[in-house]
């Protein structure tokens, strides 16, 4: 494989900052997530294969900084649901479309959806 000498330098320096190996292994995770994206655009699921690898690799007081997190946004999360219910009356077949909708926009952009993007959407629909 070529690379210009300015690309290798970049490549170096990443390794260095991230705690790699060698170039091989830098590359060989390149192209694992090459794959996994267009595996990910294909509609395959290798998210949980990933997760799982990222998993093994946290350390406990990272586990537990982890958690504390997903903690708190599980509390605001519940917040918000709760102030959506009580302002709004939803049928069981608007929640159950509304449940598959999201179900469907998370995979397609990988939790990259801003709200933004769906206020202007849901105005747009009415």
């Amino acid at each position: 494989m070529y690379l210009d000498k300015k690309t290798v330098q970049v490549v170096d320096s990443f390794i260095k900052k991230n705690g790699l190996h060698s170039r091989n292994e830098f590359f060989e995770k390149a192209a694992e997530n090459v794959i996994a994206d267009e595996a990910i655009k294909a509609g395959g699921d290798v998210m949980s294969e990933k997760l799982a690898k990222a998993v093994e690799n946290v350390s406990e007081d990272n586990a537990k900084a982890i958690s504390k997190g997903l903690f708190r946004y599980a509390v605001q999360f519940e917040m918000l649901m709760r102030v959506i219910a009580k302002t709004n009356h939803f049928t069981d077949d608007e929640l159950e479309d509304m449940r598959w909708e999201a179900i469907n926009n998370v995979r397609r952009t990988r939790g990259k959806i801003k709200l933004d993007d769906i206020a202007k959407g849901w105005y747009n629909e009415k």
